[in-house]
């Protein structure tokens, strides 16, 4: 088990594969999914995992609100109106120009 000290930063690693940027410009951006992998223990994304009944919010560097509802996927449906929608849109036109090119995401807590 990790533990959380002065040189710990959580992290989450980001990335759009070729095979869903594919079916999403075919299919409509409700198919958009943004894909992670090596979240931080402290994200709680895995345990208990999120699902679509039980989302959980995830601030990428502390700042752009994301709901997780899936074990391994950000997925566009479910995010809320608004700047949330906006932020997920950004993210993953930005991931989506260089498909399967994983980018961790790092920042320090405020707290």
């Amino acid at each position: 088990m990790k533990t959380l000290g002065a040189s710990y930063i959580p992290h989450i690693t980001l990335y759009v594969t070729e095979k869903i940027r594919n079916y999403a410009d075919k299919t409509g951006t409700n198919s958009r999914q943004i894909a992670f992998r090596d979240p931080s223990p402290d994200l709680h994304l895995a345990n208990p995992p999120a699902t679509s009944g039980e989302q959980v919010l995830l601030a990428v560097n502390g700042v752009f609100k994301l709901s997780v509802g899936d074990t391994y996927a950000i997925w566009a449906t479910h995010q809320s109106a608004g700047i949330q929608a906006e932020d997920f849109t950004s993210l993953y036109d930005l991931l989506a120009r260089r498909p399967e090119c994983q980018v961790r995401f790092e920042w320090a807590s405020d707290n």
